[in-house]
């Protein structure tokens, strides 16, 4: 009984603490980071301002936080905690999963990139703290199969981040409409043929 009443204080600690990020992403998107209040938050959140730092220690926190929800959540635990053995099932699932967070959130982050990379302290931040953990489980798989012979001696850092950079380029394209020809492709070509070519490159 003790646990269920546990198990339950804490869904609810996630949920007010989702709705907190959820209302600050809002914000952020419409105003930048640094020109966003908390006031202006708690008020698109529907909550409090006091509220928030029930939860979150400042402003930097709740963005660094918002990130990770929304960049990395679904990745850790559907591809890089329990990776499949097969790499072009494994890269097929991490670029639909790329895809999927551009497609549901890329309105919302893409106005904070420039605000991001013209703020030392935080790119560098957002670097160390969201996307190394990301990017080095991906590395880290590229190498054991470098280390097996499956893979050719490349470089898992560069090979990480062209194939990353390769869906998010093409996803732009295909959602923003600026080519018409992605019309004529669906995320599945996309997606297999990125992974072809990068598999083409590191395959033995």
């Amino acid at each position: 009984m003790l646990d269920d009443a546990m198990d339950f204080k804490e869904q609810m600690v996630e949920a007010r603490r989702t709705q907190i990020l959820m209302g600050a992403a809002q914000v952020f998107a419409k105003k930048g980071f640094h020109r966003a209040t908390t006031k202006e938050i708690a008020r698109q959140a529907g909550v409090a301002e006091g509220t928030i730092y029930n939860y979150f220690d400042n402003k930097r926190d709740l963005l660094m936080a918002m990130v990770e929800m929304l960049a990395t959540r679904s990745i850790k635990v559907t591809i890089l905690e329990d990776p499949s053995d097969d790499p072009k099932e494994f890269f097929s699932l991490l670029l639909h999963d790329r895809y999927q967070l551009l497609k549901d959130y890329g309105h919302i982050m893409a106005p904070m990139i420039a605000e991001i990379f013209s703020d030392p302290d935080l790119r560098e931040a957002i670097y160390q703290s969201i996307l190394m953990p990301v990017a080095d489980p991906i590395e880290q798989y590229i190498q054991r199969r470098i280390d097996s012979g499956e893979f050719k001696p490349v470089n898992p850092i560069v090979i990480t981040r062209a194939l990353i950079g390769s869906i998010v380029l093409n996803t732009a394209f295909q959602l923003s409409g600026v080519d018409p020809r992605y019309e004529m492709i669906s995320v599945e070509a996309m997606v297999d043929q990125i992974v072809d070519m990068f598999l083409a490159v590191t395959k033995k």
